[in-house]
Order: structure tokens, then sequence, then C-alpha cells
């Protein structure tokens, strides 16, 4: 036992060192796609109801949605419900139509994995008359058009509105985005809806961007923003906007995501796995009931779960402080974990049904934590895999333990003869299946990737570590193996040393496994999805360079019939869109640049391209954007 003990001191020090570290707080992802009302919506009368749209089914609570007037008075809703045929679509019903005013909802739900998710919608209620009173503001033509190549600089920019304009802010930016001096803009005296903007020197070649802002010159009401539009031409030819010099990126934290929650999953792991694995050990392998008695080990492991579902509901209740103590416990996320320590204690005091309790305790767990939950991410499926790969890890890591703290020092040679051939052959199977299901998940959850994106990434991270600690207890096996045949006491020796070595591998294992509960797999995910790629004799090959957050360039290139004009929308959900359109800088292939990939998450690619005999061709694709702070989902 004397390992142990040295074990425990290391553990409780790097444990204690792990929670006193600095907290670095990270905003939860969102997974909502739509909105009805939308954000910002002025409706000329009041919804009869909320309704939200999430990418996944989540879990409601109590207090998931809450709606306020502009004064701060909480709006009472009748009911909120998950549509029946809908698993993602959230409906609140209102009591009473609604005033005018400015109104702000807070959702929060809890995601199938077990984190909260929070977000915000504003809408304005409005009186219809009002809104009769107004047109809406919008530009009907620039020059230089968005997407044009101009035969040299030219002199001045032209916009034209459906009515009087007032521009409260415009930036001309070259393709390394140093600003173009340009005169204040002049309004046409013979068309008063006509703005001129001459610029003050003469351009060279290559791409330009124009932000301007602008309003209604009639328009008496202070709180509609200023409408936003960008815009992009070149002068003799297209270039790519270029990042400025801004030196090296401060470095981040490895990973973000450790915290109370993350250190809860660990200790949580590590009691439940190794309890499982030190039961089956008994029963299955070593096949001797009378060494299942009650032993302080039990005791402490059970103490380690019991202690890391308390930092779990602690990390939960701070997300969800609205919540009644009886509102809580009604969760699954909650229940749930009370139900596998009544399971995991009835199995310590009742021996012979030992192993069945800690195996329901133990498959528990994918309902609960992890990804495998999610439809996208395979569903009942990938359930089943992880169980499996909770399964083999246990039997893995029980058995290690099994074998240094059981035996008295005195009969651990024979103990070790005895046992070790068998647990061996179990360790390799473990083995296999710990790295068949986790090649699984890993190639389900994130199916394209760069090594950049992975590495980058919190779960990529934790994943490749996990991979070389995985191979590091393989080859310490492969020796293992070729000890077993010898019977002296200096082999016996190493395999004891080998087996501590694994014991903190294993444990290290664990850590990065509860990491990857509290990452999110997407961050690692990088590549363009093809919904359509070929229509009406049309090839399209898109490509994004570099494709990741910040300033990009979008390469279309397209086979088959002449391609006149190329308009592309990108749009994210809740409730951004964006519409380009294409630079034509040769016959076939068409190109965009600027801060196309605005954030982190999945985006929404659509290419209507107009062939030379004027019909239109639409492409779709899906692009997935790495990075932590995922946007939608």
């Amino acid at each position: 036992m004397w390992f142990v003990h040295k074990f425990i001191i290391l553990f409780v020090t790097f444990l204690l060192m792990h929670v006193a570290s600095p907290a670095i707080q990270v905003l939860a992802h969102s997974t909502m796609e739509e909105t009805s009302p939308s954000e910002g919506e002025r409706l000329t009368e009041s919804p009869s109801t909320l309704d939200f749209w999430f990418q996944d089914p989540v879990v409601l609570h109590a207090e998931s949605i809450q709606l306020k007037s502009q004064s701060g008075t909480r709006i009472e809703l009748e009911d909120t419900r998950v549509d029946p045929d809908d698993k993602t679509h959230i409906i609140s019903n209102l009591n009473d139509e609604l005033p005018p005013g400015n109104y702000a909802a807070k959702i929060s739900v809890i995601a199938l994995d077990g984190d909260v998710l929070e977000e915000n919608l504003n809408f304005q209620v409005i009186e219809k008359e009002k809104t009769q009173q107004q047109t809406d503001f919008e530009i009907i033509q620039n020059y230089p058009e968005d997407g044009e190549i101009t035969d040299g600089s030219p002199r001045q920019m032209d916009l034209w509105f459906n009515q009087p304009a007032d521009i409260t802010a415009i930036g001309v930016f070259d393709d390394r985005q140093q600003s173009i001096s340009i005169k204040e803009p002049v309004r046409d005296p013979e068309d008063p809806n006509h703005v001129i903007i001459e610029f003050n020197e003469e351009l060279p070649k290559g791409s330009y961007q124009v932000t301007w802002y602008a309003r209604p010159e009639a328009s008496e009401d202070l709180s509609l923003p200023d409408t936003i539009d960008v815009f992009y031409f070149a002068v003799d030819e297209f270039t790519a906007i270029q990042q400025p010099n801004e030196g090296e990126p401060v470095g981040s934290a490895w990973f973000a995501n450790m915290g109370l929650k993350q250190t809860g999953y660990w200790l949580f792991f590590i009691g439940i796995m190794t309890l499982f694995g030190l039961a089956f050990f008994h029963k299955v392998i070593h096949k001797e009931p009378a060494s299942l008695k009650r032993n302080s080990l039990s005791f402490f492991l059970l103490f380690f779960v019991f202690t890391g579902v308390v930092l779990v509901f602690l990390a939960q209740k701070s997300e969800l402080e609205s919540l009644s103590f009886t509102q809580f416990l009604s969760l699954k996320f909650v229940w749930i974990p009370l139900v596998q320590i009544g399971l995991l204690v009835l199995g310590v005091f009742l021996t012979k049904a030992r192993l069945l309790f800690f195996a329901v305790a133990l498959l528990l767990i994918p309902f609960i934590t992890g990804h495998a939950a999610y439809p996208r991410y395979g569903g009942y499926f990938s359930i089943f895999m992880n169980a499996l790969h909770l399964l083999a890890a246990s039997i893995w890591i029980g058995g290690l333990l099994a074998m240094l703290t059981f035996p008295k020092k005195e009969e651990m040679k024979k103990f070790l003869r005895s046992t070790l051939p068998a647990f061996s052959n179990w360790a390799f199977i473990s083995l296999a299946v710990i790295i068949v299901t986790g090649l699984y998940m890993t190639m389900k959850y994130v199916p394209s990737y760069t090594f950049e994106s992975f590495w980058k990434s919190e779960w990529g991270k934790a994943i490749v570590l996990k991979m070389v600690l995985t191979l590091a207890v393989l080859l310490i096996g492969l020796f293992q193996r070729r000890l077993i045949k010898q019977v002296t006491e200096k082999a016996l020796c190493k395999v004891v040393n080998r087996v501590r070595v694994e014991i903190i591998y294993a444990a290290l294992l664990l850590l990065f496994a509860s990491v990857l509960v509290v990452s999110t797999p997407g961050s690692a995910e990088q590549g363009v999805y093809p919904s359509t790629v070929e229509k009406e004799d049309i090839e399209l090959d898109v490509n994004f360079s570099p494709l990741k957050l910040g300033l990009n360039v979008l390469t279309m290139e397209f086979e088959g019939e002449k391609v006149e004009d190329v308009q592309v929308t990108l749009s994210m959900p809740p409730n951004y869109q964006v519409n380009y359109k294409a630079f034509k800088v040769e016959e076939g292939v068409f190109k965009l640049t600027g801060n196309l990939l605005h954030g982190a998450g999945t985006m929404d690619m659509t290419v209507k391209a107009e062939t030379s005999q004027g019909e239109e061709v639409e492409f779709a694709f899906r692009v997935v954007i790495p990075g932590e702070m995922r946007f939608n989902e």
C-alpha cells in the first residue's frame, strides 16, 4: 500500500494546484439557430408566442424563458414547452397582448451534455400607424459596383438611395487596410437621393473596401440604428486584402475550460471507473469472491465520486441561480448522478450484486455527460460506443490498481504469477477497444480538420495527449508481456514499477477525458462541405485561403457552361447574413476578399451563378470555421 499512499499525496497536491490556479472565464457556445420574432425585429402587433429553434434538442427548466419590458417589469408567460413534433423547437405562449415598447427575452436552456446555454432576444412592438408613414430605407445602386474591376482610378464614388440620406460615416481602405483620403460626402443638387464622395488622391492598382453608415434624412425616430453596408471594388486588377503585421498574438491558456466543473468530472471519472474496474478484476479475472470485502479504498473512491458530483453541482447551480432547490433537483443532470451515487453505495455494501450495481452506474455516464447524446454526433450508436470505451478503460484502470493494492507484500510474487497473465490478456483487449472506439468518436465528432485547427483547439489537444499516453501504455504493456514469462524477483519488480507508471498515466488520461467533456469538438473542425457540387452541366470548386477567422480569399472555379456573374451569400444563424458580388478575375474564375469568415462556427454559403444564357444556377455549401468561440453550435 505504500505506493498508493505516495500516489494519493501526489494526486492531492496536483489537485490543489489545479483548483487553486486562476480560473479563466469562457463563454458557452450557442445552439440557437432561429427565433420568432427575430433579433431587433419591429412588430406592428403583439406576438402570441415566442419561438426558438436550436441545432440540437435541449432540456428546459422552470426559468428557461424570461420576458421583460423596457422598464424591467417581468411579463408572465402562459407556458414554455418543447414542440412534440420537433424536439429542437421551443414555444412560449403569451398570456396577454404586449403594448407598444421594447422587450427583452432571456433564454436559458441545457444542452444534452449538461452545459447551460444562454441567449438574449430583443424586439420591439410599435404602433401600426407609425410604420405606415415610413418607407424602408435602402441603397439602390453604387459606383464603382460591388465586385467591379475598373479601368484606372475612379475620380469619385456614387451612392444612390431610395430617399434622401445622411451619410453618418464612410471609409475607404486599400488591400493593406490603409485608409484612403476622401472628401466630405455631398448631395447631388439635381438628385437628392444621390450622394457623391470624391477621392483626394489617385488610387493605385489593387482591391478596395468601402464601408458606409447612413440613415434617412427625414427620420425622426432616433431609436432606429444606422444602415450599414460594405462593398468591394478593384482598380485594374484584383488583389487579396492582407492583414497588417501586428506582432505575434498573445498566447492563451492550453486548457481554458479547466475549472470547477472539469475538476468535478475528473474526480467523478476516477472514482466510478476504478470502482467498477476493481469489482470486475476480482469477480472475472482474479475470481476470488473472498477479496470483495468492503475496504478503505472503496470508501475512498466513493468519496472521490461524491466530491466530484458536488463540484459539478456547484458549477451548474451557479449557472442556474434562478432555479429553486426543488426545480434544480428535477433536472436529469442532477437526479441521475444522485442515482449513480446510490447504486455505488449499494454496491459497496451488497457484495454479491456489486459488479451489477457498479456497471449500471457506469453506463449512465454517456446520458448526462459528453457529446455522444447529440443526434449530429451519432445519437444512440455513439452512446453505445462511448459505453464500450468507458467499460474497457475501467477494466484496465481497475486491474492496475488491484494488482498493487490488494495482495500483501509477501504475497505479491504469488499473486502476480497467478493473475498477471490473465489480466494482461484483458488489458490488451481493453486497449484495443479503447483505441477503436476512440478513433470512431474522434472521426464522428470531427469529420474534417487540419493539423493546425486540431492542435489549436482544447478538444484537439486533449485528444492528442490522450493518444500519446495510450501509445505509451501500449508500449509498456508489450514489455510487460515479455516479463510475464520470467519468474525472477527482478522481473516481477520491473512489472510492479511499470504498473505504478501506468496508474499515473491512467490518472492523466482521465484528466484529459474530463477536459473533453467540457470542450467543444467543433472547435477543432475545419472544412467546406458541399450540399450540391454540380448542376445544369456546371461544376464548381470552392476554396477559402485561409479557412479561419480574419481576412480570407474565396476562390470559385467553374467548369462547363460559361458563367458571367456570381453572387455569394454568407449566413450564420440566427440573424447574420451578408451578400457579395464576386470579382471575375479570368474566364471561369471568380474571387472574393475581405473579412468573409467573421466568427468561429458553422456558416452557410450560397453561390448563385448566372450563365451566358441568362440562367441562374445555385450551389449550397456548409463552411465550418475552427475556433473555441462557437457562435451557433
